[in-house]
């Protein structure tokens, strides 16, 4: 089975990738959408993780069902841009695993300077084994499109077309309406299609992994500009 097939039999509906709001106009300016840290051009070069001790700096991380909110808690901490604060996480279409080459990691892809990712397809079934790499264990009623491991990563390479995005979460109701500001300039100068916005403090910290093990979504408000 492909990689596709595997997640989308586990019931995941979508990949998940956290930017800054500086990042976001970048990304919605450009079909190429977002882009791989090596094909950042120099001038707008905003990477979140400036260190990548996994290595691959032509792919892009990107996590499974909910978004990789402990590695954003560090990159908030370390950001020091006193204009540009805010955070949001990408909405990934899983189609995407079809059109672009793959990597893939039972845990945070950045551990042990990237010793366990692996690109194949036939063991992408078991980032929702249980015990998964690392001894994480899934509890009975945990949530089948979520991996064992709430880090679990795959790798995209070179880029992920703008027509990918699908949804954008905001963590209140202020960086929601600073998202729609900017769909709704992009949309008048790029053509861009109007993105959902959604509302969600859970899934932007940590409070989501309990949810998700009790097998519980955490709840996912529209916005409405």
């Amino acid at each position: 089975m492909s990689a596709y097939d595997v997640l989308d039999a586990h019931g995941v509906t979508r990949l998940c990738h956290f930017t800054k709001l500086q990042g976001l106009t970048h990304i919605l300016s450009s079909v190429e959408g977002i882009l791989a840290s090596s094909s950042i051009r120099t001038d707008i070069k905003n990477v979140t993780d400036i260190q990548r001790y996994d290595g691959e700096l032509e792919y892009i991380c990107c996590s499974i069902e909910y978004p990789n909110s402990w590695f954003l808690d560090k990159a908030i901490q370390r950001n020091t841009d006193q204009i540009f604060k805010d955070w949001v996480t990408l909405y990934i279409d899983l189609t995407i695993l079809k059109t672009r080459e793959s990597k893939y990691c039972s845990c945070n892809a950045a551990k042990d300077w990237g010793r366990y990712i692996f690109d194949d397809e036939n063991r992408v079934d078991t980032l929702f084994a249980s015990p998964a790499l690392l001894g994480w264990q899934r509890s009975p009623q945990m949530l089948r499109c979520c991996p064992t491991n709430d880090q679990a990563e795959i790798l995209i390479k070179h880029s992920i077309p703008r027509n990918y995005i699908i949804g954008i979460i905001a963590g209140n109701e202020e960086i929601a309406e600073s998202v729609s500001s900017i769909l709704a300039t992009y949309k008048m100068i790029y053509g861009v299609p109007i993105i959902p916005i959604y509302i969600s403090p859970d899934i932007m910290n940590t409070n989501w992994s309990n949810m998700v093990r009790n097998g519980e979504r955490p709840i996912e408000r529209k916005f409405y500009s």
